[in-house]
């Protein structure tokens, strides 16, 4: 107890004080105070003392600032500067390390481009999360599935930005077909001269069902169609003509009736209902279109195509039993199939069901 070293009130012998730390060069009795290297580390630097060029002994580092979302680096993240000790400031010689967007090749220290599934726009790398269908030629092929025969309760539904100063009068104009098995449109128009000339923006969603002929054990295939039609200038109308819509087709069975439902923008827009003791769905082997829609008579071949954008599709066993918001689109353990089109056409869903892609380019133009 006569030791002062011994004496638990003596700071030198306290642990926890951070003046007693070995690894503080202010602590080290080799570093003469007042002298350079002491300058050094009381303005924050690290002492280099073997250094070549006495102005870059003393050095900090110092980080880039943050770059925005959606993008990576490209040069370093951070730079060094130089205390000098004789007029007590911090220099980097006069470079201007600056966090900015550089696609030219040549990368420097806090630069930036873009990261994969994004594209430049509006000075901003925005995700690609829609895909793009030309109106012409460009379409999305998923291969046959059981998974895809769509049962008793089902829902297609997806955000669509369809180029309405290209809408015809043609009704053949695909979202998602799957042969003569089921389909749901984009819009398209008519007319009518009674009262007076008006224009109408249609959609329609169709279920195709086999049925058997009483007493003949033969079975024959009938339309089980939902089509809505809204006048181009009504108020209450669902309908986005200048951008993005919600558009779902739901099917279920209740109490032995069927129901058929086409909502838009999560209004319903139209219901048919069946009695389903003498019917069953028509389950098909052909391909599943996005986009696209091959009717081939026999005599000749017409070929349709979705002109716009699709944000996102999904398939799932869920149905819509009433009106609902729309919201943005997910997986849930539902889900048969979904592509939210992130720069590619692959099913995001557990399921696996892969679409190919034909002249289909994306956008960062998205619902959300």
């Amino acid at each position: 107890p006569t030791n002062p070293t011994d004496d638990p009130t003596n700071p030198t012998d306290d642990p926890t004080n951070p003046t007693d730390n070995p690894t503080n060069p202010t602590d080290d009795p080799t570093v003469e105070p007042g002298s350079d290297e002491a300058k050094c580390v009381a303005a924050g630097g690290t002492w280099d003392a073997f250094a070549d060029d006495d102005m870059e002994r003393c050095y900090k580092i110092v980080d880039c600032a943050p770059k925005p979302e959606n993008t990576e680096w490209i040069g370093e993240q951070s730079w060094l500067e130089y205390y000098d000790v004789e007029d007590e400031q911090w220099t980097n010689f006069g470079q201007n390390y600056k966090t900015e967007y550089n696609d030219s090749g040549e990368p420097k220290i806090c630069q930036y481009i873009c990261a994969a599934n994004t594209v430049r726009e509006d000075n901003k790398c925005k995700p690609l999360c829609s895909a793009v269908f030309n109106g012409s030629s460009s379409r999305i092929e998923v291969a046959t599935n059981d998974l895809l025969a769509l049962g008793t309760s089902w829902t297609i539904e997806a955000w669509v930005k369809q180029n309405f100063n290209n809408l015809t009068t043609d009704n053949e104009i695909p979202i998602v077909r799957k042969g003569n098995g089921y389909y749901l449109t984009g819009f398209y128009k008519t007319t009518t001269n009674r009262p007076q000339q008006a224009t109408y923006y249609n959609m329609e969603g169709n279920f195709v069902y086999t049925y058997n002929i009483m007493g003949s054990g033969l079975t024959n295939e009938a339309d089980f169609t939902a089509k809505a039609q809204y006048q181009d200038n009504t108020a209450n109308s669902p309908i986005v003509t200048d951008g993005w819509n919600h558009v779902a087709l739901s099917y279920y069975i209740n109490s032995d009736i069927a129901h058929l439902r086409l909502y838009i923008n999560g209004h319903l827009a139209k219901e048919t209902t069946k009695e389903t003791d003498y019917y069953a769905p028509n389950k098909v082997s052909t391909a599943l279109m996005i986009g696209y829609y091959e009717n081939n008579s026999g005599w000749s071949v017409k070929r349709y195509y979705f002109n716009g954008k699709i944000d996102q599709l999904k398939i799932t066993e869920n149905y819509y039993e009433n009106e609902f918001t729309p919201s943005k689109l997910s997986n849930d353990d539902n889900t048969i199939a979904f592509y939210d089109f992130s720069n590619n056409t692959e099913d995001s869903s557990v399921n696996a069901l892969h679409g190919l892609g034909t002249n289909v380019t994306y956008s960062a133009d998205c619902a959300f």
